[in-house]
């Protein structure tokens, strides 16, 4: 398994791989990677490839026969494709998949056959398989000579069917009955004509929700051809909204037409809950979107206090959370929650907004009853990301008047000053030679950018931002500037200010190492962290709760740690490189950025979130910092970086 992901990363990628980024892909030691990439190598001649190492760039595939090679990939993939014995997960998850897709009781013995495994070994097994359908309030019911299968209400049934059948990225098959019912099923005509009832009935719905509303009919369709439906009284709901239930019996008529199947009045009901908790309504009456924006600007007020924030003088942000919470409250009251295809992707571009919404999920919870999941959590993230970038703008919009020293001359000082104004559009930007600095220091200035490093007495007479840029401002060194100058803006407006970005980073919290148990290593993290007065004692805590909630480790071996709530002492950075990597709940980890940061610092986090995005994008950065055995050699490629 190792062998063929390896040939995967090699046959995807269009340049060399290095030795580094494979270590961090597959999470194992340099040692075990020149082995398997040797025993490819040998078995490449008969199978149409070979692996080649070009010297400082990293492996690179090269395919001399196609077909032979196409051969080989096709067996290795079906390879791939069988469960792997030894990973009790995956028995789990192929005992799970065999379960959901029978009408019938399945003998033990048969199925421990069909999975090459003992009976002794399927029966530890389903201790832990009971225990996955429980959270789904579903039952394993054994019975003697028959054999055992899942029973409960049909509605968590199908919850259960769609987390551990359709979204389950295991290497396992569908079975052939529901296979060939999808593929009979027209589901882009179902689509359309589901997209045209909501129009008629002036409802929106994100590409998202709707293809989540999708998968459930076809759920749906698939359980009621197998004669499983919503039973009368089984589920304690209530009766949908009169809109949402015009709806469903609108689609339950046209399945009738159509497909020749007829939804009892349970199932339109089912149906109309979830539309109701998927589609965005702009008719709702005035007095619940008057006691709804109170909750949620009661909830932002608690979060600007947390976090130094101004999310309740918002409105834009308070009628987008409105849309938002309405179908969202819906989604908790029936426990229909989304799954988030982007929620990863988010993470990793926002993790500062994370702490905030999964800080307003609590609030959420506290406030209604309800909890959210974290997929929820990240289709909120976006709104308070909205808003960060709105108030980013607005701080540079802020900006009156700007100079600009520049020694290069005045053709290239003018061109600096356009490309400036496009930055700045309400500021006056205004050029400067170096021997005018003594008198631009007494005029009032907002913003001081420099081509030229200025002595230290100018940088002390200067009670506004000074910032050394390039002579040349192409898209990248701007893109810089803005966001430096929203970061020093969002500084300043606090009671304390960061005078430097490497300061965050401290020799006494740098460490390189061999490798450990994840969990326990961020624990050590955080205590050393406490104990020399970084911290409060609840920090450890907060960061392993929220570890535990949705893991930090992103892509590439980079993770980034951080507590619930910001609450530090003193601002730092916690930084421990591995020397081989570890794994946590199947990521490889090898590059840990421990963060800790004050209330306020939301622009700063965004900061430190985008240096570990160039070290999961880069490798050769991150092959360099990996590379780094003291702390002098850490920080002079951090500050390379910044």
């Amino acid at each position: 398994m190792r062998q063929h992901k390896l040939m995967m990363l090699l046959h995807d990628s269009t340049t060399p791989v290095h030795m580094n980024e494979l270590i961090a892909a597959l999470g194992v030691s340099e040692r075990t990677v020149r082995q398997s990439i040797r025993q490819l190598g040998q078995a490449g001649e008969r199978h149409g490839y070979c692996i080649r190492m070009i010297r400082n760039q990293g492996y690179a595939l090269e395919v001399t026969d196609p077909e032979r090679f196409r051969s080989y990939m096709a067996n290795e993939t079906a390879e791939e494709h069988r469960i792997d014995l030894n990973d009790r997960s995956a028995r789990q998850q192929q005992v799970l998949f065999c379960l959901l897709q029978s009408q019938d009781y399945v003998p033990m013995d048969r199925l421990a056959d069909e999975m090459g495994i003992s009976r002794s070994t399927l029966l530890a097994d389903l201790k832990e398989v009971e225990e996955r359908l429980a959270v789904f309030r579903l039952n394993l019911t054994r019975r003697a000579h028959y054999g055992i299968r899942v029973e409960g209400n049909e509605e968590n049934f199908r919850k259960a069917f769609s987390h551990y059948v359709l979204q389950s990225d295991q290497p396992v098959e569908q079975s052939r009955e529901f296979y060939d019912f999808s593929c009979k099923l027209d589901k882009d005509r179902l689509k359309n004509h589901l997209l045209h009832v909501l129009k008629t009935k002036e409802l929106k719905i994100s590409d998202v929700f709707l293809n989540n509303l999708v998968t459930h009919l076809l759920i749906l369709l698939y359980r009621i051809s197998k004669h499983n439906h919503i039973v009368p009284g089984q589920t304690s709901l209530p009766q949908p909204e009169a809109l949402y239930r015009d709806i469903a019996e609108e689609l339950a008529a046209w399945i009738d037409e159509h497909l020749n199947m007829k939804l009892p009045e349970d199932e339109i009901n089912y149906l109309a809950l979830h539309i109701s908790g998927k589609t965005i309504v702009e008719h709702v009456s005035e007095q619940s979107k008057l006691q709804l924006r109170r909750g949620i600007l009661e909830i932002l007020s608690q979060l600007d206090q947390e976090f130094l924030t101004g999310f309740s003088r918002d409105d834009d942000l308070q009628n987008a959370l409105l849309l938002h919470m309405f179908p969202l409250l819906n989604r908790l009251y029936y426990n229909l929650q989304l799954s988030n295809p982007l929620v990863e992707d988010v993470y990793s571009q926002y993790a500062n907004v994370f702490l905030i919404s999964f800080r307003f999920a609590e609030f959420i919870e506290a406030r209604y009853g309800f909890k959210m999941s974290r997929d929820e959590a990240g289709y909120v993230a976006l709104h308070f990301a909205t808003h960060l970038e709105r108030m980013k703008q607005s701080r540079l919009e802020q900006l009156k008047r700007i100079v600009v020293i520049c020694s290069s001359g005045a053709g290239s000082a003018h061109l600096i000053r356009l490309r400036l104004e496009a930055l700045f559009p309400k500021a006056s930007v205004v050029t400067a030679s170096v021997n005018e600095i003594a008198d631009i220091m007494k005029q009032p200035v907002d913003l001081i950018l420099t081509t030229v490093p200025l002595e230290q007495e100018f940088r002390d007479m200067a009670d506004k931002p000074v910032i050394h840029i390039k002579n040349w401002l192409d898209d990248q060194e701007i893109q810089r500037i803005r966001e430096t100058v929203s970061l020093q803006m969002a500084t300043v407006q606090t009671s304390y200010k960061l005078l430097d970005f490497k300061e965050l980073f401290r020799k006494e919290l740098f460490h390189v190492t061999e490798g450990g148990d994840y969990m326990q290593l961020l624990q050590n993290r955080c205590e050393e962290i406490v104990s020399k007065g970084y911290a409060a004692d609840d920090f450890p805590e907060q960061v392993l709760t929220r570890e535990s909630k949705f893991t930090t480790i992103y892509k590439n071996g980079v993770a980034g740690p951080h507590p619930m709530r910001m609450g530090a002492i003193k601002d730092c950075i916690n930084v421990t490189v591995l020397k081989r990597p570890i794994l946590y709940e199947g990521k490889p980890v090898q590059l840990i950025f421990l963060i800790n940061l004050r209330p306020g610092q939301l622009f700063l986090h965004k900061e430190i979130s985008k240096l570990l995005l160039i070290f999961m994008e880069k490798e050769e950065s991150r092959s360099r910092i990996l590379q780094a055995g003291t702390y002098e050699q850490f920080i002079k490629e951090i500050e390379s970086l910044i």
